[in-house]
């Protein structure tokens, strides 16, 4: 298959997912599947929440270490000058100093100074840390890169592009553009039994992430309820929405159309079944912050996801017992000012995510709901020139859940912070990963459920990876 096809095929699938304005929902009621054995038994309900921090975060600056040698390497590396944003330099304070980088408890490493609620999270064994995490093919050397650097049999294809390499994290490292993401294929797997709702939600519009073969996400509004453009409560409004129901549910006209009349007609029952779950009044809402009494768009998708997981285990709509939610948080592309671009960014991803976790606590579900970030890549250690960084490679993550659900501490090694040294692909601080998405997306997957083969499925590189499973979840 060309690229240009590739495009027209991804293009369609979009095309139909967005037909209506609405989500997609029940559009293939002959490929679902029933609930697999292994999720059946991993408990009642499971849910992951992929916050994706678009642009390329900088896990240089959310991660920093804070022993004496480690600190000295970075603040050599990110320039000496300390926190000081328009000298060049992208060096935080240590942690010793007031407004400095956030000790945690147990490991030489702290967090930016902006995100003090995952550090209390961290504190009492609710976030485990993934250092050096990025797209990978296979197991390489930073030698082996510099040799095959063009291969995709070796090496991820368009390294450091933000489109590819947001299409990377969101699918693994296959050849070619794919039109399934690894949530998506995790969906295929595991089916939705029949359920009003399907396994992959997004409140973040249209996402290449959960994207499945034979299973396709609802998008829900970031506030709000499902409603019908151009209608509205009239006798005459009314009328015309029903003849438009009757009509969608003919049959009448081409395969096109009468495919196209389904979709609709979907969309229009999930707006019927979601619209009292998002509109309706809620207590949840009260666990995030707010600013001037507003609610940050990342803290409204993650009230969304709280509704949504809400109504699903106390019976409200009918939904499967397992279940993936996607969220976004855009502006890391800082190639300038970074310190004041980046720290209100992770302030916002800290003091959310914080919120959503107590708003599962509220349910007394925190042990069944785990929430990960992914970003297209991370920055260059060596400053850029206007006080920001470039696109770089491997990076920190975070996981986020109760005691029950995830084993807080470190996984992975960080890198060594030497520009051009043992982990760097470059003279700049691109740090070769250690840690593929395969694992990473493997090991929730095995959480909700997944048996080895779906595994193998979902994660085609999963097999070229040691341990397939990092351990960050109980």
């Amino acid at each position: 298959m060309s690229r240009d096809e590739q495009v027209h095929l991804i293009g369609r699938r979009q095309v139909l997912r967005r037909l209506g304005g609405l989500g997609a929902l029940g559009l293939f009621p002959g490929l679902v599947r029933a609930l697999s054995p292994e999720a059946q038994a991993a408990g009642s309900y499971r849910a992951l929440v992929c916050v994706f921090l678009f642009g390329g975060n900088d896990g240089n600056n959310t991660v920093v270490p804070t022993d004496s040698p480690g600190y000295g390497r970075y603040l050599l590396a990110r320039g000496n000058v300390v926190g000081t944003p328009g000298n060049g330099a992208l060096a935080l304070a240590d942690a010793g100093t007031t407004g400095g980088v956030l000790p945690l408890d147990g490991i030489p490493f702290g967090l930016h100074p902006a995100m003090p609620e995952l550090r209390t999270l961290w504190s009492s064994g609710n976030v485990a840390l993934l250092f050096n995490v990025g797209a990978l093919v296979r197991p390489i050397t930073v030698s082996e890169y510099l040799a095959n650097g063009a291969d995709p049999a070796v090496v991820p294809e368009s390294l450091f592009s933000h489109i590819n390499q947001q299409q990377q994290m969101q699918t693994t490292s296959l050849p070619g553009i794919s039109t399934t993401g690894w949530a998506g294929r995790m969906g295929d797997e595991l089916g939705n039994a029949g359920a009003s709702v399907p396994v992959g939600v997004s409140v973040a519009g249209n996402t290449l992430f959960l994207a499945g073969a034979s299973s396709d996400p609802i998008v829900l509004p970031q506030t709000g309820s499902l409603a019908y453009n151009g209608f509205n409560g009239t006798a005459a409004s009314q009328a015309r929405l029903a003849a438009l129901r009757t009509l969608l549910g003919s049959g009448a006209g081409s395969a096109l159309m009468a495919a196209a009349g389904g979709l609709e007609a979907s969309a229009m029952a999930a707006a019927d079944l979601l619209a009292p779950v998002l509109s309706g009044a809620s207590t949840l809402a009260s666990f995030f912050p707010t600013t001037n009494g507003n609610l940050s768009s990342l803290s409204h998708q993650l009230l969304q996801v709280a509704r949504m997981i809400q109504a699903a285990t106390t019976g409200a709509v009918s939904a499967p017992s397992r279940q993936i939610f996607f969220v976004d948080l855009q502006g890391f592309d800082t190639h300038n000012d970074q310190l004041n671009r980046q720290a209100p960014l992770l302030a916002d991803l800290s003091a959310s995510l914080a919120g959503f976790y107590n708003a599962m606590v509220s349910l007394g579900l925190q042990d069944d709901v785990v929430a990960f970030t992914l970003s297209d890549f991370s920055r260059t250690l060596k400053p850029a020139s206007g006080g920001g960084s470039d696109h770089a490679w491997g990076s920190q993550q975070l996981v986020v859940g109760g005691g029950g659900a995830v084993r807080s501490g470190t996984y992975g090694t960080f890198p060594d912070l030497v520009l051009g040294g043992g982990f760097d692909v470059s003279a700049e601080g691109r740090w070769l990963p250690g840690l593929s998405i395969d694992q990473y997306g493997a090991t929730l997957g095995r959480w909700v459920g997944l048996s080895e083969a779906q595994l193998a499925t979902a994660f085609p590189n999963l097999a070229n990876f040691t341990p397939a499973d990092l351990g960050f979840l109980a």
